[in-house]
């Protein structure tokens, strides 16, 4: 049965379908409009006027294009940037007015240089070539026309701590004002140190903002501390002058912040550096700053300079001008006129070491220490007249030895390490050595001062020994009698592991070993289990941090010590596969496991400390006890930890013993207090 066709399928074979009629289209068929159906015009005289309208069109737009391009184009674009920044915000960098003023006389500028030069001799002592090269450098824009194009003058720096880098940059600033060559005297210091981590970027555009905001003469300090990605930045401000940014920024309050949103109006897209005097400030020399920073930066700038070591002749040369310095201070702070006579010379010639002149600071800066307490001491309420002189080794105030009125935490330092280390229980042979020091650097203060040779001698260690043997213990110890002897500036000792370290991601680990490195200056840089440094061939962050470190400990050899400690094995192994690290810890010190008896006493002196007597008869139980487990497995006993984990867990069953019985002695403990201790060892 077919399926009924609905009434849409029927008409449409009725009318193009099969059943559609079949005729031919003649001329009659098909009608010609000849005039406009709603206007009935001529379609001819339609067609002609919407020419004539269009061809009109054709001619104004022609017009207004001419009119267009006839406009000048700077003050078009100004037109078109101010409309952008209306509608969407500027995203065109923001000018930084230029404070070189530009001497066109080149004897003025010759002249003007020479004064400069002069005058730094006089404020920057014992840098006769380092001042004359930095003088060239900061001239150098002028005779090449840099401060006219806009490219930067970018200048390296290597010396040591304390001979005059970042003071004489200082000085430089304010001679280039007082001679009208810059209108700006700050120097802007930017401490690469502060970025170890991509986290850090922000913090270093809204220093760079700052910097190029504030001042003419930026210091990039530590630059062999920094980071790939920052360096990548600085290469980019020294090649193209100016910084692009690959976030939004915009001011608020004269401050870069970063945009929080797209919408925002005024934003920064870019820093221009026009004119600047960049300045890089390195510890390490030329050559070994190439093997961190790479050729590519090396090759962008335009003076390369170095300060000079300073000698003990130069530290006596400069001496008379620190020394008026200090005069003025205590006549003006402590209302002291202070007379100095020629026996101070004696102990810059026997102290002086290679300090440079930090030797100086640091020297009024203990003078003046003890002046303030001899002011108070004395009751002192008018000007007064003090001499300072140096005899029997010692330096006097008005005939007042100056040490005793230093501080009592500076004068009792020996006194309270050596009380210190007789409490420490056993190590003797370690405690020997320790205290040798003492004498080995008096023998050479005494070689010094007759003008014979000295021997200078690595301090760095190695400590090597199972856990809880003392060895940090001894490294704070030893740190804190380095200090009390002159050997370190500061005596702290900053405890890391390979987590401190070594970075997560390449170009972290160098910047983050620097950053440990900086804190421990002065002191001892304990580093714990070292051998996790290095594990393998692989390992790049680990071998990057050992190189940092090797390298640090050349550079800072006066002023740092360096101890690796860790199991004895794998620090010998550690030490045989990097063979540079061996010959630069020469002190190797071992530290034994405890006897069951040393534990003991470590034990009496954990219980006495929390407040607690031990009775006698747990003498030998306790001793037969440490010795069992001592000789079962010193490795994993925790040597004197054990000690402290046993007294610890007597005064738990103490407590519990003490509630249930009245008469019972509160500070007392008894064998009862260890019985489970000891039974616990006996059943495993």
């Amino acid at each position: 049965m077919s399926k009924k066709k609905t009434e849409r399928e029927l008409l449409y074979e009725k009318v193009l379908g099969k059943d559609a009629p079949k005729r031919t289209l003649t001329e009659s068929d098909i009608t010609i409009l000849k005039n406009n159906p709603f206007t009935n015009e001529p379609i001819s005289e339609e067609l002609q006027r919407l020419k004539e309208n269009s061809d009109k069109i054709k001619q104004q737009t022609e017009t207004l294009m001419d009119q267009i391009y006839s406009v000048d184009f700077d003050l078009d674009m100004d037109s078109l940037k101010q409309s952008i920044k209306d509608d969407f915000g500027n995203e065109f960098p923001i000018e930084q007015v230029s404070t070189i003023n530009i001497v066109e006389n080149q004897a003025e500028l010759n002249s003007k240089f020479e004064y400069i030069e002069s005058k730094l001799n006089t404020l920057v002592k014992k840098q006769e070539n380092y001042l004359s090269s930095l003088c060239h450098a900061f001239k150098r824009p002028f005779i090449m026309g840099q401060q006219l194009s806009g490219l930067n003058a970018g200048i390296l720096i290597t010396g040591e701590n304390f001979t005059g880098r970042h003071s004489s940059i200082v000085q430089m600033g304010k001679l280039l004002l007082e001679t009208d060559i810059l209108s700006n005297s700050k120097v802007y210091l930017i401490d690469l140190l502060k970025y170890a981590s991509k986290e850090d970027e922000n913090n270093f555009i809204i220093d760079l903002y700052g910097a190029i905001n504030n001042s003419q003469i930026i210091i990039f300090d530590n630059i062999d501390s920094v980071s790939p990605s920052y360096l990548g930045y600085i290469e980019e401000i020294l090649v193209e002058g100016k910084l692009s940014l690959n976030k939004r920024y915009i001011l608020n309050n004269k401050q870069l912040v970063e945009a929080s949103t797209s919408l925002v109006k005024n934003t920064v897209s870019e820093l221009n550096f026009k004119g600047k005097y960049l300045v890089f400030i390195t510890t390490l020399k030329t050559s070994k700053l190439l093997n961190v920073v790479g050729s590519r930066f090396i090759n962008t700038i335009s003076d390369s300079l170095y300060t000079n070591k300073l000698s003990k002749d130069d530290i006596v040369e400069i001496y008379p001008s620190k020394l008026e310095s200090f005069k003025l201070r205590c006549l003006t702070n402590l209302n002291i006129n202070i007379n100095v006579d020629d026996s101070i010379i004696n102990y810059i010639k026997d102290q002086y070491r290679s300090e440079n002149v930090k030797f100086l600071i640091d020297l009024f800066d203990r003078i003046y220490g003890g002046l303030s307490e001899y002011k108070l001491s004395e009751k002192i309420t008018e000007t007064v007249d003090i001499d300072l002189q140096y005899k029997e080794n010692q330096l006097f105030i008005n005939d007042k030895e100056l040490q005793q009125y230093l501080p009592k935490v500076i004068d009792n330092a020996m006194e309270e390490v050596q009380k210190e280390l007789d409490n420490i229980v056993g190590l003797t042979t370690i405690k020997e050595y320790i205290l040798s020091l003492q004498d080995f650097y008096a023998a050479q203060k005494l070689r010094q001062k007759e003008g014979l040779s000295t021997t200078e001698v690595s301090k760095h260690m190695i400590f090597t020994g199972n856990p809880g043997t003392g060895k940090t213990t001894i490294a704070r110890l030893l740190a804190k009698y380095l200090k009390a002897i002159g050997v370190l500036s500061n005596g702290q000792l900053i405890e890391v592991s390979r987590s401190d370290l070594v970075g997560k991601y390449v170009g972290h680990t160098a910047p983050l070993t620097m950053q440990v490195i900086k804190s421990a200056m002065g002191g001892i840089l304990f580093i714990d289990e070292a051998y996790s440094l290095y594990r393998g061939t692989n390992d790049s962050f680990g071998l990057e941090c050992i190189d940092t470190l090797v390298k640090a400990m050349e550079d800072n050899r006066e002023d740092l010590i360096v101890i690796l400690a860790g199991y004895t094995r794998e620090m010998q192994d550690f030490l045989e596969s990097n063979s540079g690290l061996k010959s630069r810890f020469p002190n190797q010190i071992e530290f034994p496991d405890y006897t069951g008896q040393e534990l003991y006493d470590i034990a009496m002196i954990n219980a006495k400390s929390k407040g607690y007597k031990v009775a006698d008869e747990v003498t030998k139980p306790l001793t037969d006890y440490f010795t069992r487990v001592q000789e079962n497995d010193s490795v994993r006993s925790g040597n004197g930890r054990l000690s402290r984990n046993v007294i610890e867990e007597a005064i738990r069953y103490q407590s519990t013993r003490i509630l249930n019985d009245d008469n019972a002695q509160i500070d007392l403990l008894t064998l009862e207090d260890f019985d489970k201790i000891i039974e616990k060892e006996i059943l495993n």
